[in-house]
């Protein structure tokens, strides 16, 4: 029965954190450039519920219920990103950038190198190219882009001009890297950080589009069903286990 016990509340802590994950995928489903968070795997057998929960066949291999399986009750190992590509949308808006390989670096709050693919710029009161957040998007010297007044055209290769003389040079160009995935480590919605020595990209900038989140939303709403699901199952459980063991306490006590 204790184990039962274990085993019910570790699957509610399990299914706690998923939930919370999702929610934040969810949250970010419109914002531009975002990765979801995945779970990187599961142990089926150690699952513990009370009843059978009705699963899509899409969904079987994240959250698969399992009856009369008591184990340690934590059916979640770890989370991971999801790097795979968000749909392209097209803005018409000149500083609206999108990449198809690769990140833009940007400055963090504290001076650090952030990456991105939320492409969603703009200039500031200083004429600096900034992310949504306000960071200066860097050039691939490493140094912020200054834009004077005029239009602004973004070649595919990441140079930038500004106006419409058509002998001008570009004013700075885009640093574009890549890195391996397992490298980078999430630093707020769609920024992320990284040690790794990145790889430059060439050829790949949209001008007038956006990336959107890779979220699926019918997928995260679905999954987020059958985890609540889960934590209920688990919740009525512990609750009957608890009762039981209150129970069985009150009939030793009077045998003693």
């Amino acid at each position: 029965m204790i184990k039962g016990l274990y085993s019910a509340h570790s699957a509610m802590a399990s299914a706690w954190e998923y939930q919370e994950v999702l929610a934040n995928n969810i949250a970010n489903a419109n914002t531009a450039g975002f990765r979801r968070e995945v779970a990187a795997h599961q142990s089926f057998d150690d699952v513990l519920l009370t009843q059978q929960a009705p699963t899509p066949a899409p969904l079987s291999a994240r959250v698969q219920a399992i009856v009369g399986q008591i184990g340690t009750g934590k059916f979640i190992a770890e989370f991971q990103t999801d790097f795979s590509g968000g749909s392209l949308q097209a803005t018409g808006q000149e500083l609206d950038l999108a990449i198809e390989q690769g990140f833009f670096a940007v400055e963090g709050p504290e001076g650090e190198t952030f990456y991105t693919r939320n492409g969603r710029f703009d200039r500031d009161a200083n004429g600096m190219l900034v992310t949504s957040h306000g960071y200066l998007v860097l050039d691939d010297a490493g140094g912020p882009i200054v834009l004077p007044d005029g239009a602004v055209r973004v070649e595919r290769d990441g140079s930038i001009f500004v106006g419409d003389d058509p002998d001008g040079g570009p004013v700075a160009q885009l640093a574009i890297l890549d890195f391996p995935p397992a490298g980078l480590e999430r630093a707020g919605e769609a920024y992320f950080i990284t040690d790794a020595e990145g790889l430059p990209v060439e050829g790949n900038i949209l001008q007038g589009f956006l990336e959107g989140s890779n979220t699926n939303m019918t997928e995260e709403l679905t999954t987020l069903l059958t985890v609540q699901r889960v934590y209920q199952a688990n919740q009525a459980l512990l609750s009957s286990l608890d009762d039981t063991l209150d129970t069985a306490t009150g009939e030793l006590g009077r045998m003693s």
